[in-house]
């Protein structure tokens, strides 16, 4: 006989299609069985329940991250994190480094991930000497956390074959010197190209698998959609871990890389599968591309010149033709297809070979993306609204990098991630974090979503804010409808899956500014516990 489970004297926020919020919630096996009060949930009690009393804390859908990088966010985990409170100047940087390559074979990649230059006192990168006087006999990559931008030293150029005849690849600047030789600095297709080289062996990307999973399981999320990481063997990768266990959350995973994703597309738009392909803890999600940069870089690509540099207008990786040429056949053989676009031309960009694929071979549903949509201009969120278009934004983004957006993109900030234009337009919008570029926790994005606020407290395109349970509704459903799996889960609803997070409090009777300090109790994965720091009896 199956377990079940009765959950009563809860805020159980349903996210159906009323946005009910109940007192009680039936768990048997793996899936709802039944939403009610205290009472109708009672009266399903039989020898096999364990009743929970939730005391008016609120239990929530489990959270679906539409966008973020498991590999890439377990790597960094083996790696320097520029993010800790020890690193506050390149000099404590470089003592990091020193130490990582004491303890570190020759000739084996030192790597710090999260370098934000204008956090740090020096306020700029570390040079390529500086980095070579740390050592000779390593190769040293320090990324960005954009993850668009890094500073190596020489060793890993020579591994790259990287010299001053070197020509900057499409979509990339290699940084020279005055006297043309590379300075070290790798900027879009550049540092993805180098990325790449410095990738991770198998056994390294099972580790970072399992240690990205239980950080997402402490902050209640159940579902993620990988945004790619370092190409099909990766993937392989991932797909095994899945299946092995490893990963806990149920993962829809994007198919291209960091670097390169041209090729991959091409190559598996001919290998016979598309979208969908797989089950409910595993499934292949869309083709993707890189169409721009880094918000944060600042380096997307925008139809009129950055307000802080007129003579700026941002990186593209392809032209229009090169775009619809790849993506086109994809919709045609059923693939769901995305792109990272930020920019507002960019997105345009993608709109456009949408709106062409679907006048060559209509589709229903075929529910195309957009991740991150950074500017998201009136005129670009009608045209999603016509094409049926998915936005993957990212709130969490206007609390960290926000400042700068405001600086160098002016009033244009105002329409990046509008959570409430998608809303008034009936646009399913799906919220993401894209960790590692920013932190994880939804809580986070969804405070963001409601208040609009950087976290130096200015407010960000004031008629962008969205209310808690629509700012709900987009980390839960819309997640799940942005992979064809609304029918399933994102809703606390009978015959739906058991991905249940509980907090400890109730939100909707907590004040907004204290949203970010609510804590995960635990988080229930297909009826399962996979994290529990609460003392209730339910064990992980």
């Amino acid at each position: 006989m199956e377990s079940q489970y009765l959950f009563i004297n809860g805020d159980i926020i349903t996210v159906n299609e009323k946005d009910q919020v109940a007192e009680a919630v039936a768990v048997r096996g793996n899936k709802i069985i039944a939403v009610g009060s205290n009472e109708s949930i009672l009266k399903l009690k039989d020898d096999h329940s364990e009743i929970i009393d939730l005391n008016g804390k609120t239990l929530l859908p489990g959270f679906i991250d539409s966008h973020l990088h498991i590999s890439v966010y377990g790597t960094n985990c083996l790696s320097i994190s520029c993010q800790s409170e020890k690193i506050k100047s390149i000099k404590e940087l470089l003592q990091e480094i020193k130490m990582k390559a004491d303890h570190t074979p020759k000739g084996q990649w030192i790597r710090a991930w999260g370098y934000n230059e204008s956090l740090i006192s020096d306020k700029r990168f570390p040079t390529k000497e500086e980095l070579d006087d740390i050592t000779s006999e390593h190769p040293i990559m320090v990324s960005r956390i954009c993850g668009h931008i890094s500073m190596v030293n020489s060793y890993a150029l020579r591994v790259a074959n990287i010299d001053r005849n070197t020509p900057d690849p499409q979509g990339g600047i290699i940084d020279k010197t005055a006297a043309g030789e590379p300075s070290g600095l790798l900027i879009e297709n550049a540092h993805m190209k180098m990325f790449n080289i410095s990738a991770f062996s198998e056994e390294e990307l099972s580790k970072a698998h399992t240690i990205a999973s239980e950080h997402f399981a402490e902050k209640g999320i159940t579902s993620i959609h990988d945004a790619t990481g370092y190409g099909l063997d990766n993937l392989r990768v991932l797909q095994a871990d899945s299946k092995k266990g490893l990963i806990k959350q149920r993962v829809y995973a994007m198919v291209g890389a960091l670097n390169n994703a041209q090729d991959i597309v091409k190559h598996m738009v001919k290998a016979g599968i598309f979208t969908g392909l797989g089950d409910d803890k595993f499934r292949i999600g869309p083709v993707k591309l890189f169409l721009d940069g880094s918000s944060s870089g600042p380096t997307i690509w925008t139809r009129e010149a950055y307000t802080s540099d007129p003579n700026n207008y941002g990186v593209h990786y392809f032209s229009q033709e090169e775009v619809d040429e790849l993506l086109i056949p994809a919709h045609e053989k059923g693939w769901q297809i995305t792109s990272h676009a930020q920019g507002d031309a960019a997105i345009e960009m993608l709109l456009n070979t949408i709106e062409k694929a679907h006048q060559l071979y209509p589709r229903e549903e075929a529910r195309h993306r957009i991740e991150h949509a950074g500017v998201a201009a009136p005129d670009l969120i009608e045209r999603m609204r016509t094409l049926n278009v998915v936005p993957i934004p990212n709130p969490a983004f206007l609390y960290e990098y926000g400042d700068g957006y405001v600086k160098n993109y002016g009033v244009r900030a105002n329409d990046m991630y509008p959570m409430n234009a998608y809303q008034n337009a009936d646009i399913p919008a799906a919220i993401s974090s894209d960790s590692p570029v920013t932190g994880f926790n939804p809580l986070r994005g969804i405070y963001v979503a409601v208040t609009r606020k950087s976290s130096s407290g200015q407010v960000i395109g004031d008629g962008n804010r969205v209310s808690l349970l629509e700012a709900i509704r987009m980390y839960t459903l819309n997640g799940a409808y942005a992979s064809f799996e609304e029918n399933i889960k994102g809703s606390i609803e009978p015959g739906k899956l058991a991905d249940l997070v509980l907090l400890d409090r109730s939100i909707i009777q907590t004040d907004i500014d204290e949203l970010l300090e609510a804590e995960v109790e635990w988080t229930m994965i297909d009826g399962e516990m996979v994290y529990t720091n609460s003392n209730i009896g339910i064990k992980a």
